[in-house]
C-alpha cells in the first residue's frame, strides 16, 4: 500500500517512525509497521473461501461455500500459536468473508490473548450491532470494509449506493469503539463518478479510504493514462484534505509519482518523502508480507496465488519464511539486483521494486518489468531535483 496522506505529512510521520524504530512489533502503531525495523513479515490470512456474496468483481477468488479441506479450528489455533512465537507484527484477516466461519471469534480472541494484533477485512453485511460488540471484545480495533459486495447488489458497481447500505454498520462499529475505513474499486466503469464517490465517503463520516483499480481484461499498457488520471485525482484530494487518509493498493509506482509531483514545488519535502519511501522499501511480497490461504498454503503476497512457498500443515511458518535455501525468497529480499527491463534501469527501483505477481502472471518472469507501471521512460531515468539524488 502507498499511503499518500502519511507521505504528505512526511515530517510528522518520520518523527513517529524514529520514535518507534527499535521497539518490538507489538509496540509499533499499526500505521507505522511498514516503516518499522521489524524482521518478521506481516501475515494476510484468508481463513475461508466462503463468502455471502457472489460478485462479478472479486479480488479473492471467493465462493458461496467453504472448501472441504479448509484449516480446522485446531489447525487455525495452532497456526496462531506459531505466529505468536515469531511475533508477527500484524495479521490481516480476509476471506471469502471471515465472519462466515463459526469459530471466527474464538480464533480472533485467541490471537488477541497471545498478544497478536488483528485487523479484519469484511464486506460488513453480517455485522449487526451485536457482532460489532463481539468484534471489539475479541480485541480487533479496526475493520476495513470492502465495498465491492454492497456496491454490486443489483448488478452494477455503485459505490455510492454501497456506502449508503453500509452506513448502519459503520455506526455499529463506531459505537463499539472499533475503527473502520473502506476499500473501494475504481475502474473505467465508475472513473467519471470518482469525485461523487469521495464526497459520499466524506458524508459517511469516514477518515480513511483505500483504492483498488480494476480494468477487467484490458491490457495494463492500454490503461496507463486512465491510471494516471485516478492517481492525480487522489493526490490532489490528499493535498487539499489532510484530515482524510488516502491509500492506494498494489501499485508502488504511486509513491514515486507522488514524490515527483511534490518535487515540482517543494523539493525539500520531496527529499524527505524519498527517505520514507526508501524505508518502506517498495513491494513487500515475500519479504515483509506473506499470505496464508484457507488450506494453509503460504504465498508471497495475497495477489500471488500462483507461487506457493510452503504449507503450515507441513512446516512451521518460521521455517518457511526464513528458509535461506529458498532461492525465490533470497532474491526477493535483494530484488533490485535482479529486476529487468524498465524496472531494472529505473532510478527509483529501490522505492518501488515493481510487482512480481503481475510480472510473473503476464510475462512469466517474477523479475520482469512491471506491466502496470505508468511512469514514462523520462520519469524513470531522469533524477528529480531533490536532495538525495546527488
Amino acid at each position: 500500500m502507498i499511503n499518500f496522506s502519511r507521505l504528505l505529512k512526511v515530517r510528522e510521520t518520520a518523527r513517529d517512525v524514529k520514535k518507534h524504530h527499535n521497539k518490538r512489533a507489538d509496540e509499533v502503531p499499526k500505521h507505522l509497521i511498514r516503516y518499522a525495523n521489524v524482521k518478521t513479515p506481516m501475515v494476510a490470512w484468508n481463513i475461508t473461501r466462503k463468502c455471502n456474496f457472489s460478485c462479478d468483481i472479486c479480488h479473492l477468488d471467493s465462493a458461496l461455500e467453504a472448501e472441504s479441506d479448509e484449516l480446522t479450528m485446531q489447525e487455525a489455533l495452532a497456526f496462531i500459536d506459531q505466529m505468536a512465537l515469531i511475533k508477527v507484527p500484524m495479521i490481516s484477516v480476509y476471506g471469502g468473508e471471515p465472519l462466515t466461519r463459526d469459530d471466527f471469534f474464538k480464533l480472533a480472541g485467541h490471537a488477541h490473548n497471545k498478544g497478536l494484533r488483528v485487523i479484519l477485512s469484511s464486506n460488513a453485511a453480517l455485522i449487526t450491532e451485536g457482532i460489532a460488540r463481539e468484534i471489539a471484545e475479541s480485541g480487533i480495533s479496526y475493520v476495513g470494509i470492502d465495498m465491492d459486495g454492497f456496491s454490486q447488489i443489483g448488478g452494477n458497481m455503485d459505490v455510492i449506493a454501497g456506502l449508503e447500505k453500509a452506513s448502519p454498520v459503520m455506526e455499529y462499529l463506531r459505537n463499539a469503539g472499533v475503527g473502520c475505513g473502506v476499500r473501494i474499486t475504481i475502474g473505467d466503469f465508475n472513473l467519471s463518478r470518482m469525485p461523487s464517490i469521495i464526497k459520499a465517503i466524506e458524508n459517511a463520516g469516514l477518515k480513511r479510504f483505500a483504492v483498488c483499480q480494476h480494468f477487467g481484461e484490458r491490457d495494463w499498457k492500454t490503461v496507463k493514462e486512465e491510471r494516471r488520471k485516478i492517481i492525480d485525482s487522489l493526490i490532489d484530494y490528499a493535498m487539499e484534505n489532510p484530515e482524510m487518509e488516502v491509500v492506494t493498493e498494489q501499485l508502488y509506482d504511486d509513491g514515486v509519482y507522488l514524490m515527483k509531483r511534490v518535487a515540482e514545488n517543494e523539493p525539500e519535502l520531496a527529499a524527505e518523502i524519498k527517505k520514507l519511501l526508501t524505508r518502506q522499501g517498495g513491494c513487500p511480497a515475500g519479504d515483509r508480507i506473506v499470505n496464508v490461504d484457507y488450506r494453509g498454503g503460504v504465498h508471497l503476497c495475497p495477489y500471488w496465488k500462483g507461487r506457493t512457498i510452503g504449507n503450515i500443515r507441513e512446516n512451521k511458518l518460521s521455517d518457511i519464511c526464513f528458509d535461506k535455501g529458498n532461492e525465490v525468497l533470497t532474491k526477493l529480499r535483494d530484488k533490485t539486483h535482479y529486476l529487468k527491463g524498465r524496472c531494472g534501469r529505473c532510478l527509483y527501483k529501490d522505492l518501488c521494486r515493481g510487482c512480481g505477481s503481475r510480472a510473473d502472471e503476464i510475462c512469466g518472469d517474477s523479475f520482469a518489468a512491471d506491466p502496470a507501471c505508468y511512469l514514462t521512460e523520462d520519469e524513470i531515468t531522469a533524477a528529480v531535483p531533490i536532495a538525495g539524488n546527488k
